[in-house]
């Protein structure tokens, strides 16, 4: 069931957020004219309403920490599913990942994913450093037609619930593999296309925040080096994607986790 029926991207009155960022931009001279516009307009986007199960994450893990499906399928441009999608953790799992970021020993966030494939992504966030959030325009070799295998390939939409703590670096992908398995059956190496696209969102819904901005999310997707593709290091030049030889460990290659269904 939904907690509230009204649509979202509604025009309306500015938040309090809107106005200090219209004002902000006023100060520093940055105002463009589709932002003056709008602001004449009283043309603002409303969040969109969450359900009830949305409600209860951004409850226990923090509104900054959780994002509904309908803001993201406004922040994207992408259609709402026809039905709501089925939230897959119990409040036990919430409460279980909100004690671990309280005691600063993880960085779980939960959102929901169009599971768009990294090529669709460049596409539609683009690669203009002028314009963040932006990939990284230096890094094109993913973009030839013998990458295309899984370039093109997307995952599964739906909720997901990742913690981007840097772990397992400075071991080898197998080994890092085995360490995921020791820590039980309900924890797996997160898909690196859901990972780059939460953390696009994040940067989009709170105020261009940077996940793992120093570092890579090593993943499970295959180049065709048959090296294993790692994304991230996402700062000011862009967010990378790149291919490591699985028999060299680094210090910048680590694992976003992702909590399984319940």
């Amino acid at each position: 069931m939904r907690k509230s029926h009204a649509a979202g991207w509604a025009p309306g009155s500015p938040t309090p957020a809107q106005l200090k960022e219209f004002f902000g931009q006023i100060d520093t001279g940055k105002i463009t004219k589709d932002g003056l516009q709008t602001f004449l307009r009283g043309d603002f986007a409303q969040p969109s309403p969450l359900t009830e199960g949305e409600w209860m994450v951004a409850e226990i893990l923090g509104p900054s920490k959780a994002f509904g499906y309908q803001d993201i399928c406004r922040t994207w441009q992408t259609d709402i599913p026809e039905t709501e999608p089925t939230m897959l953790y119990t409040e036990d799992i919430l409460r279980e990942c909100a004690e671990a970021n309280a005691a600063d020993t993880a960085n779980w966030r939960f959102a929901y994913a169009n599971g768009l494939d990294p090529l669709s992504q460049r596409e539609f966030i683009g690669w203009n450093r002028k314009k963040q959030p932006c990939f990284d325009p230096d890094w094109t070799w993913w973009l030839e037609s013998q990458q295309d295998g899984w370039a093109k390939q997307a995952v599964e939409p739906g909720y997901r619930l990742f913690d981007f703590t840097k772990r397992f670096s400075n071991l080898r992908w197998d080994v890092q593999g085995k360490e995921i398995t020791r820590l039980g059956d309900q924890l797996e190496r997160a898909e690196e296309q859901a990972v780059a696209e939460i953390c696009f969102s994040t940067f989009l819904l709170n105020k261009g925040e940077r996940l793992i901005p120093n570092w890579y999310h090593w993943g499970r997707l295959r180049a065709a080096s048959g090296n294993h593709v790692n994304v991230g290091f996402f700062d000011q030049l862009g967010f990378d994607v790149r291919d490591r030889w699985n028999g060299l460990p680094n210090d910048d290659l680590g694992v976003v986790l992702s909590r399984k269904s319940a």
